[in-house]
Parts: structure tokens; sequence; C-alpha cells
């Protein structure tokens, strides 16, 4: 299952779960609340995901189990398959914690669908409301298609767990493309791909590396900053002949 959609399930199935009367510690329940609400509140959220598993991994300290807390039911029935639950729900998050590493290489023609897919639906949701009409209606899913079939092995893609959950291109200075599919967003998809990035613009003799994001794509600007990025001021950024209001963002890469 894929890190947003087992983020969202989790939260949903263990708010439930807690929801109904037990007798588990109250520290321990507090916590868990503290989980599924951060699981919950935007599971496509990076950072909203990485702080759930910093809690659960400072529940589930090493040497220390789950097996002290049990779910009570007055029902011998109801309540071991409230226990048998939680322990499906621990698992489930432990697979967050656990999730495949992410792989990097170069893209190949046959990846061209996938990339094209992850544009397509990683720009609108960046850029929908925050750019001019007159982009957003040129950038057709087709648009995207031909796009990634050109560049594609321009392209350096991370695949978890034999997936395909994101790619990034460099040209020059400029980190040109990052993106991520909702679906792995959280898993550090997005961390390799810019660590990335960074260092191919080092290989390529620069000591700087740049970007342009537009000022209303507040996630992606959150993460950048995270990722010691810094807006270095407006500007205009031309596409497909129409002119986006930016912002550069910079980063010492090299020497």
């Amino acid at each position: 299952m894929a890190t947003r959609d087992l983020a969202r399930r989790t939260a949903t199935d263990l708010s439930a779960l807690l929801a109904t009367d037990s007798r588990a510690g109250f520290a321990w329940q507090q916590r868990m609340w503290q989980i599924a609400a951060c699981l919950s509140a935007d599971a496509s959220d990076d950072e909203a995901l990485r702080t759930a598993r910093a809690r659960f991994e400072g529940l589930y300290a090493p040497g220390r189990d789950f097996a002290d807390f049990h779910l009570w039911r007055p029902d011998p029935g109801e309540r071991a398959a409230a226990n048998a639950r939680l322990d499906a729900l621990i698992a489930r998050l432990r697979d967050l914690l656990h999730m495949p590493p992410v792989t990097l290489r170069r893209a190949r023609h046959g990846d061209a669908g996938r990339v094209a897919a992850i544009w397509h639906a990683g720009w609108r949701d960046g850029h929908l409301g925050h750019v001019p009409d007159e982009l957003v209606a040129a950038r057709t899913a087709e648009n995207f298609h031909t796009r990634a079939a050109a560049r594609v092995t321009d392209a350096t893609v991370a695949e978890v767990g034999g997936v395909v959950g994101g790619f990034v291109m460099v040209v020059g200075d400029e980190v040109e493309q990052v993106f991520v599919d909702a679906s792995f967003r959280g898993g550090g998809v997005a961390d390799a791909l810019l660590a990335e990035a960074e260092r191919l613009v080092a290989a390529n003799g620069h000591a700087v590396a740049w970007l342009a994001v537009v000022p209303g794509n507040t996630r992606a600007r959150r993460f950048y900053e995270r990722s010691g990025w810094a807006d270095d001021g407006a500007f205009d950024y031309v596409a497909s002949s129409v002119t986006v209001p930016c912002l550069r963002y910079v980063k010492r890469v090299g020497p």
C-alpha cells in the first residue's frame, strides 16, 4: 500500500479504535491519539507524516513492545477482536516506519508514461490558482506526455518497491523539475531526489544551484527551506511563452 493511503487508513482505524472505552495506559493512548491526528491532518504532507513517524518511534522505543497494552471489552470475543485490530494497526504503523528504500536510477524510455502522469498531477497540485490561466490551458495531459517523451532520458527517477514514485530533471545549474507522486510523499522520495539534483548541479561544475517556485506553492517552499534552500527574491519565469511570477530559491552545493 502506498504511503499516503496507508497513513489515511491507519489514522481512520486508529481513531475509531481509540474512541471506544479501553483500559490501556492513559499516556500511551494520548500518544496514539497524537499519531492519529498527525496522519489524518494531511497524509499527503511530508512534514505531518514525518512528525507522526517520530512520535511513533518515541513510543516504540528499543526494547519496548506493546505487550503490556490491551484494549478492554466485557465480552471475551469482542476483547480478542479489538486487540487483534490493535495488533494489525501497530503492524501498519511499523510499515510506515519501514517503507521500502528509495533507489535512484536514470530514467528510460519505458518510464515516459509514468513520468508524464506524476508530472501532470504534481504540476496541477502545486500550480493551479497560482499561475496565469494561459499556462494552465497550455499544460494539458497531452502536453505533459509529449514533454515527458522528449525529456525522459534527461530525468532521474526514484523507485520505491520497484515503482517509480518521482523524478527530477537538472539543466546546468537549474533544478528544473522535482515531482513526487502524492502516494509516495512522506517516504523520503523528495529528499532523495533533491539531494541527487544538488549533486548533479555540483557535478556540472556549479557552486550554486537554483530553482523557480511560484509563491503560492507553500508546501514546496517549506520543503526547500527545510532542505537548506533560501529565497533569493522574485523574478519572472517564462514557460510556454507565458510570463509567470516566481521566486528564485538557491543553495550552495560546491566550493
